[in-house]
């Protein structure tokens, strides 16, 4: 009987990314193999890593294992231009493409998608049957992918596609939200926050989502699944989170935010709860503490400093 963590080789693409490094953990914590297929390094000790690109290189041999985790892409949702939809076609469309057709049909693959699919919230959650509403390049491009792997499930492929909502912890990105706004707490700097405090996030606690995605793993047929707790939390509740973890009263430069940025994000709950007997939930003062103890945290010694 199959069990409910995954058995033999798991293939992660997009490893050495944040959300690729802790699932990459979580599942070598489970005694799992792991081979992660990334074109950077950085992915945790203990894993097979190749390099390797995903839209160019062969790849029957780097994904051939149990299950395939495919987190790879070109991330953020701001941004345009030649060069910018280049990139999103290369690493959002034509990688998912290729590893999709590389994956054996019998072989569990699954897709990080994103809750900018929808286009924000628009006074309810946002449920996976609802229509979709993109408001940019990225959203597009996550789109496009998502029918890709749909093809596959009505071909008989067993494929899985999570709705990723705002996900926050350690191992973020120097560029979101998090990691920006901490870096400028803990200098002294004004924080840089789009539109006003009031605007909302379904903020999801990267472990909780990782505990998801191996679950999804094993899941008996295809789903598309929205991934987040189903409660939006305030810009300003994090930014407050974000003080009172590092000990100074932030300082907040508004800005207009840009056409991509909906006003509040928000996930219907209902399918993921049934599929993996769970609701998840993301206590804010906790997620920043763990971000501020990570020793990879870019401004550990920066935080240090400000506390002594």
């Amino acid at each position: 009987m199959k069990s409910d963590s995954v058995r033999g080789t798991a293939v992660v693409t997009g490893g050495a990314g944040f959300i690729g490094r802790r699932l990459v953990q979580s599942l070598l914590d489970e005694g799992r193999h792991v081979r992660v297929v990334d074109r950077r390094p950085g992915a945790p000790d203990g894993c097979e890593h190749l390099l390797a690109d995903l839209a160019e290189d062969e790849l029957t041999e780097a994904l051939r294992g149990d299950v395939v985790f495919h987190l790879a892409g070109h991330p953020g949702v701001r941004g345009d231009g030649v060069e910018t939809e280049r990139k999103r076609l290369h690493d959002n469309v034509i990688a998912t493409e290729r590893v999709v057709g590389a994956t054996p049909k019998d072989v569990p693959l699954v897709f990080t998608s994103s809750s900018s699919v929808y286009g924000g919230s628009l006074g309810r959650p946002c449920h996976e049957d609802d229509p979709l509403a993109p408001r940019g390049g990225y959203a597009w491009s996550k789109i496009t992918a998502e029918r890709i792997c749909r093809a596959r499930a009505l071909a008989g492929g067993l494929v899985h596609t999570a709705r990723l909502f705002t996900v926050v912890g350690e191992g973020q990105r120097p560029d979101m939200a998090l990691a920006m706004w901490a870096a400028a707490v803990a200098g002294g700097r004004p924080v840089t926050v789009y539109g006003n405090l009031d605007r909302s996030r379904d903020f999801t606690d990267v472990a909780q989502v990782v505990a998801v995605l191996i679950k999804l793993s094993v899941a008996p047929r295809p789903t598309v699944v929205n991934v987040g707790t189903g409660v939006g939390q305030t810009v300003g509740a994090l930014l407050d989170a974000i003080g009172r973890q590092v000990g100074r009263q932030p300082q907040v430069r508004l800005v207009d935010a840009p056409h991509q940025d909906p006003y509040a994000t928000l996930a219907d709950t209902t399918r993921l709860q049934s599929l993996t007997r769970r609701a998840l939930r993301t206590d804010l003062g906790d997620v920043v503490g763990r971000y501020l103890a990570d020793d990879n945290s870019p401004i550990r010694n920066l935080i240090e400093g400000q506390l002594t």
